[in-house]
Formats: C-alpha cells, structure tokens, sequence
C-alpha cells in the first residue's frame, strides 16, 4: 500500500510506524503538520490508501478523513480524550494506561476505535513510558488494522480533557512532597518541563532522579555530581539532571551550567564511583558490574547525548575495565537509548561551538579507539534502546552488537546539516557491509530497524522484546560464548584481522582523514552544520517538510 504519515515530529513512534511499515513492503511517505492546506496537498500528490497519524498537534482537515481512510494514534484508553494524555495520567496517578487507534473525525479523538491496547502504569518519565508501553501497544494495533480485520467500535463516553497548564506542573518546594514533585517533573519531561523556583530564579527542570540518603530543607541546592544537581524537599531530596531557562527558545542544559555561577561554586561535591554498590536510589550517570568473567557498562545520558565530559569519564571506566581480568567487556548504555553521539545542546551553548564540536568528537574518537584496540577482550554493544549518528557508530566499534526486537537506528549524519561524520566509521561500516553497502546506508537518511540492521548484516543478533528479556539473554549467551571451546578461537581471529587490516592503513589514518573532513564541517564556509543545530537545539518547528520524508514532493 501507500501509506502517507502525518507528523508534528519525526519522532521515535513515527520512526518505528515507518520501519514496520517500509519493511513490510508498503511504500511510505511522510508529510509534517506544517499547515493545513499542505496536509491537503500531499494526500493530492500523493493519493495515498492509507493515512495514519503516530504523533500529531494539528487536527487533520475534513478535505483528507472524508476522501482517504485515516487513523489517529491517541496516547490512552478508549474513553480518554484531548491532548497531554500521559501528563494527566502520570499527574493523577492512574494506575492502567493504553493507547488507542481511532478514525480520524471533526471532534479530537472522537472516532471509533479500530485498535486499543492497555497497560500497568509506571512512576516513571513520560518519555520512557511513551517510547516503551506506548510505542510497543501502538505497534500491535497498527498491525492489526494492516489485517484489514478490524470493525471499529464507538469511542467511549468520556470527557475532552485540556492541556496541563503550567498551574499544575509548578513545583512548590514547601508543599509538595518528594513524589509529588517527581510526578509534575515525570509529567512534563521532554516538554515542557516543569517550572521551579531556585535561589530566588524560575527554571524547568528535567531529568529527575529519586534521592534517598541525603536530606535538606525544601529548594535548598544540596550537591552535584557529574553536572547534576541535588535539592531539598520536605520529606527528603531528588536529583535534577537538566534545566533551562524560562525564556522562549531557551537551551536544555547539564544543571550545573545553567545555575549562576556564584551558586554552583558552593555545592558541595558528591561522587559515587561507576563501580561503587550504594544500595539506595541516587542518581548514577555511569554504572559498572562484574558478573563471571563479564564487565557491564552502563550509561544513562540525558536522550543519549555525550558531551567532551561525558566521553571522557566513560573512557575512564572502559581502560579501568580493560585492566582488569575479563573476558568481555560489555556496553549496555541507558534504558531509553544506547546513543546519540555529541551533545549538540552543550556545544550550542559553548562560547565556540566550533571549538566545543571539535572536542567532543575527538572524544568519543577516543573512546571510539580504546575499543576497537582491545584485543584480549572480547567487546561487545547490547541496545537495549535506540542509537543514532555517533551513537550507533560507537556500537559498531565493538566486536559484536546485539539489539532487542523493536530497537530503532539511524546510522548516518547527513540529517544534522550534513555532518561527515567520524568515530571511525570508515572502517567499520565497510568491513560488514562493504563500500558501496556502507555509501547506500550512509546516504539513506532514514531509520532502519534493529531487524533489518541483523538482516543487512549491521548486526550480529535480535532478540528480546522487553527490555528485562534482551539484557538476560544477553547475559546467558555471552557467559556461555566465552567459556566455550571457540572462544579463544574467536579472540585470536578478531586480533590477526585487526592487525592486518593496521598494517596495510594504520587506524590513525581513517581517523585522520575522518577529521579533516569533520573540520570543514565545524570550521569550512558551509554553515550548514551550524544552523542545523542551533534549529534543533532550538526546537524550532520546520516551515516545510524535508524532502527525504517526503516522497510525494520528490515525486511532485
């Protein structure tokens, strides 16, 4: 079929709507809600037979529902109505959710329902519970109504819900109790953030993370660790990993950069080494576990960006873990996502973005290097969320990668002003794809499945589709790989196989000639780079849709 997505943004459940549906065989193109009559123009362009809205802030026109079969994903139960549905449902505290596919008709999310899902509720970040319960439910009703089997049954009676006004998500540090103030953070994570007042100065906080040992009067800055900030609240304590100020356009930035400096200059310091077993709730930016033979790193940046520091101090833990008496060292990266490279916002807020941009991608070349010359280790990337640009070039300077079912990827740079990219991709992209294969996939721009990555030979394994299931088997396959008989086999191949290819182009060289080009990016006359970040730093909306979505242009 051709199926036509209508998007407020490209993002993660749209993405995974595209993957199942481009690899299943349908033709999709992709349409932003820019403006109404440009809805109207692409179904005209395009004339798709389906029309399917993942993620929408637009209602779609009645010159489109009444012409083509169109179906709205809506974030909550039958019944549920209007925008902000798992901010409301966090903020009350329901304990069953769902998601919903419904016939797109003049009143919001007022169809019939062709396909529903429920499930258990979280404590937990609006964007997790979106990118895990809601994108997986949403997955299995759109393939339900691909069958074509699906009747529709009337939307419940139910009440048309505002939106969450900053009013509820405000944080009153005298009043609201730790989970209180966790819920108003959970329920306005990603956007837009919850309003705190902080040494007499009003913030949105992001990032928030349970405390349990320290303690301190109600909005009192209690430490830092890494760049995170602990404050007081009246029944105890919580840690902030993100804030921004409240003016329009403002940067999401690590807390500590935000705070004047003159405050962050008296917090205390409150380090917990990555390998460190503190058995209460903190927050950890880095966790390292040893388990027969295997040492786990885990990583849990903020939407998986790196910053220069981030690198750096997970470049500590890897020579730490490579000194040690291992077999395998494993790379597990955060719940949401494994990573997505540089950190653009804190290169945007440098005083050189040029500078900061040169740094960070040295540094993670530095890490970059460090595993791909490990060889008396095996190395190996576990996804258990998704990974893009550097991100997934990290993982790939692993021995093996192994992804869980549903995992999305994006293993390019072009979509960031057209970044040349490094971390050694030109050698490890071609060794399993070849040049031409790794050309292909590098000017794709578009998001491939943890499926289709094992199916082009991207990958090594599939498997799991929770998160729980993909780690334990993970585990059971690596505890039995390196105690088998082929293991040291393995190891001996993968050293003479580096070493070859070293000594016929040393590993400098790709990383040079990477850089060099890396350099006109960051310093050469096209700004291209530039103003791609500071838009999506900025998250200003587009004024068109890009024509890599959209087909129907291209074809226009």
């Amino acid at each position: 079929m051709k199926v036509l997505l209508f998007c407020h943004r490209f993002n993660s459940l749209s993405q995974r709507f595209y993957c199942e549906l481009s690899e299943r065989g349908h033709e999709v193109s992709i349409e932003l809600d820019v403006h109404p009559k440009l809805m109207v123009e692409a179904v005209e362009l395009y004339r798709p037979d389906l029309v399917i809205a993942p993620f929408l802030k637009r209602k779609i026109p009645r010159e489109v529902w009444e012409r083509y079969p169109t179906f709205v994903v809506h974030p909550g139960p039958p019944g549920d109505r209007g925008p902000d549905a798992l901010d409301w449902a966090i903020l009350r505290g329901e304990k069953e959710w769902g998601v919903c596919v419904l016939k797109a008709v003049e009143e919001y999310d007022a169809g019939d329902i062709v396909a529903y899902r429920t499930f258990p509720m979280r404590l937990a970040k609006k964007s997790s519970i979106y990118r895990k319960e809601v994108t997986e439910g949403a997955m299995e009703c759109l393939l339900e109504l691909l069958e074509d089997k699906v009747e529709g049954i009337p939307q419940k009676e139910g009440e048309l819900k505002p939106k969450v006004g900053q009013e509820l998500r405000k944080i009153d540090w005298q009043e609201d109790s730790t989970e209180h103030i966790l819920r108003k953070a959970y329920a306005s994570e990603g956007q837009p953030g919850a309003l705190a007042t902080l040494e007499g100065q009003e913030y949105y906080i992001f990032d928030v993370h349970p405390e349990e040992e320290l303690k301190g009067k109600p909005g009192e800055l209690l430490a830092y660790r890494n760049e995170a900030v602990c404050i007081g609240t009246k029944d105890g304590a919580l840690w902030v990993g993100y804030m921004r100020e409240k003016q329009k356009h403002s940067i999401k930035l690590p807390a500590l950069r935000i705070l004047p400096k003159r405050v962050a200059e008296k917090l205390k310091e409150e380090p917990i080494k990555p390998w460190e077993d503190v058995g209460f709730k903190t927050y950890r930016e880095i966790i390292y576990k040893e388990e027969m033979g295997l040492g786990l790193i885990y990583f849990n940046f903020y939407n998986g960006a790196m910053s220069a520091g981030q690198c750096e101090r997970l470049l500590e833990v890897v020579r730490d873990a490579k000194s040690r008496p291992l077999k395998a060292i494993v790379l597990l990266g955060g719940e949401d996502f494994f990573s997505n490279g540089m950190n653009l916002n804190t290169i945007e807020a440098s005083d050189s973005p040029a500078d900061e941009s040169w740094r960070n991608i040295n540094a993670m070349d530095d890490l970059c290097e460090e595993l791909l010359t490990t060889l008396d280790k095996l190395t190996l990337a576990g996804l258990k969320g998704n990974a893009g640009a550097g991100g997934f070039f990290l993982a790939l300077s692993c021995d093996l990668i192994f992804a869980r079912e549903g995992v999305v990827l994006n293993p390019h740079y072009k979509n960031i002003g057209n970044l040349y990219g490094s971390e050694f991709w030109t050698y490890t992209l071609p060794k399993r794809l070849g040049w031409e294969g790794a050309k292909k996939l590098m000017e794709n721009r578009m998001p491939i499945s943890s499926r289709r990555a094992y199916e082009l030979g991207l990958i090594d394994g599939v498997f799991g589709k929770s998160q729980e299931e993909f780690e334990e088997k993970l585990k059971d396959y690596l505890k039995d790989f390196v105690n088998s008989p082929e293991f040291e086999g393995f190891l001996a191949r993968r050293k003479g196989e580096k070493l070859r290819d070293w000594s016929l182009k040393p590993l400098s060289a790709y990383r040079e000639e990477e850089l060099q080009r890396m350099k006109l990016n960051f310093y050469g006359f096209d700004t291209s780079y530039h103003i791609a970040r500071y838009y999506f730093v900025r998250r200003f909306l587009p004024f068109r849709t890009p024509p890599y979505l959209a087909v129907h242009r291209r074809l226009a």
